[in-house]
Order: C-alpha cells, then structure tokens, then sequence
C-alpha cells in the first residue's frame, strides 16, 4: 500500500505563485544587469560574444604561436587549450563576486520594498557574469573540435557543470553581499582573494607542477575539482568518476550555507542600507 502526501491545493498554488515570481524577478534583474554593462557601447549586448572570441583569439595566438617557450605547436596549443578552460569558468566566478559585493548597496530601493526576495539581487550580478563564460566555452569547445580533440557525447554535461559553477559562486555571492555591508573592507580583500585563488588553482600550470609540500591544497580546494571537471567535459572526453560527486556536494554546500546566512541576516541588513 503506498502512501500518499496530500499538499492543499491552496499551498501548491501559493509554491508555484511564489516560485514564478522569484523567477521572473531575477531573469529581469539578470537582463538589466546585461543591458546595463554595455549600456553605453556602440554595439551593445554583442560585446558579450565579442569579448570571450577576442580573448579566446588573443591566448590562442600568445600562447600557441607566440610563446612557445621550446614546445612543438601541439604542445603549446594543447597549452593554451587547458588554461582558457580554467580561466574562463575561474572569471566568471570573481567576477560575479565582485559584483555581488555591491548588490545590497546599490539596489537597496529594491530591498526596501515590502516581500521583494532580496536573495535574487546577488543572484542576478552572478548570472550576468556568466554569460561570458558560457559563450566563452562555447567557443573553446569549436576550438577543441578544430584542433582535432574529440568532442564526446560528455560534452553535453557541460551545462550541468555551469550550473554547479554558479550555485558555487552563488552561495559565496549571498554570504558576501551581506558581510560587505557591515564590513566595507570586503571588496578590497576580495581582490586579493581571488587573485591569491587564481595562482593557488592550477590554472596558468598543470596540476603536476604544484611543488610537493603543497600538494595537499589540490584536495581542499574546490576550484582545482571544478577546473578538472571543464578540462576533462571539453578538452578530455572523460573524467575522473569521483569528481562530479566532489564538485557537486562542494556547489550544494556553498549553495545551502549561503542561503542559510542571506536569510538569516537580510533582515537585520537592512537596518545598516
């Protein structure tokens, strides 16, 4: 005999009511935060594809023909292959949380208005900086194709892996958007933060040449797991079979406690706007 959970329909209702209208609020949060970075351009919104195909050109020129440093050609494409994958998600991820800092600040008009869901304001800065990294990778695995790299049915978990990626930057995002208010010293550490990141992921360097003393960093960092799972889906056709479950209970985690602390504090936040 199975057992069945009985939900009043009024409660289903006011669910699917309130979860339209969290997602309607910040698809047009994350659309003006898009018009707003190229509001005053000549070819506005485009930039979003012209950039990440620029810098996608730029590093494939520098570090394939250019900066060879003694390697063969394939040996320094397959170099600069292997950084654009983790440079391209690792922006994304500071640049988000740079403009999350802000969030709360900025549109505090916003906040103040009576149930707005002031989560979606961190929420909207995170996914517009997204949208280069996901154009960029689109781009790179074209590149990778044409290079001859075997592009896998795997490659359609790309998006699964974005997706972790954001609900990562997303629960540092709500956590650091709500500190900054009380601490406005978080944007100027965050600088170092991440630049500190960007040199401790093996992203410029193989995961081999990280010196033996440190090794241990590669295990606790969740940046170094992310990197590997773009590499492996774009670049290898495979990974390795623990590291979805690793990137994915790092995402939730981050995700899950952010949520927590957002909720928690926005409301006594508001008192500091």
């Amino acid at each position: 005999m199975k057992l069945r959970i009985l939900v009043p329909r009024d409660a289903r209702l006011r669910a699917t009511s309130e979860i339209r209208r969290y997602g309607y609020t910040l698809l047009a949060l994350t659309r003006r935060e898009i018009r707003k970075r190229y509001a005053r351009t000549l070819l506005g919104s485009l930039w979003a594809v012209l950039l990440p195909l620029a810098m996608l050109g730029i590093y494939l020129t520098v570090f394939g023909f250019i900066l060879r440093a003694g390697q063969t050609q394939a040996e320094a494409w397959d170099y600069a292959l292997n950084m654009l994958a983790g440079l391209l998600p690792f922006q994304a991820f500071a640049d988000g949380l740079h403009r999350a800092c802000g969030a709360l600040r900025e549109d505090r008009s916003l906040l103040e208005r009576e149930q707005f869901p002031g989560g979606v304001l961190p929420a909207a800065r995170v996914l517009s900086a997204s949208v280069a990294e996901i154009v960029g990778m689109v781009l790179l695995s074209l590149a990778a194709a044409l290079y001859g790299r075997q592009v896998g049915l795997l490659i359609l978990a790309l998006p699964a892996v974005i997706l972790l990626r954001i609900l990562f930057t997303l629960g540092l995002a709500w956590m650091l958007s709500i500190f900054s208010v009380f601490v406005s010293d978080v944007a100027e550490v965050l600088g170092f933060v991440t630049t500190a990141c960007l040199f401790l992921t093996p992203i410029v360097y193989s995961p081999a040449s990280m010196p033996h003393a440190l090794a241990w960093t590669l295990a606790i960092n969740p940046l170094h797991h992310l990197v590997e799972m773009y590499r492996g889906i774009v670049l290898h056709g495979h990974v390795e079979p623990m590291l979805p479950l690793i990137v994915a209970m790092w995402a939730f985690m981050s995700a899950g406690l952010g949520a927590w602390i957002f909720r928690k504090s926005i409301e006594r936040t508001k008192d500091f706007l």
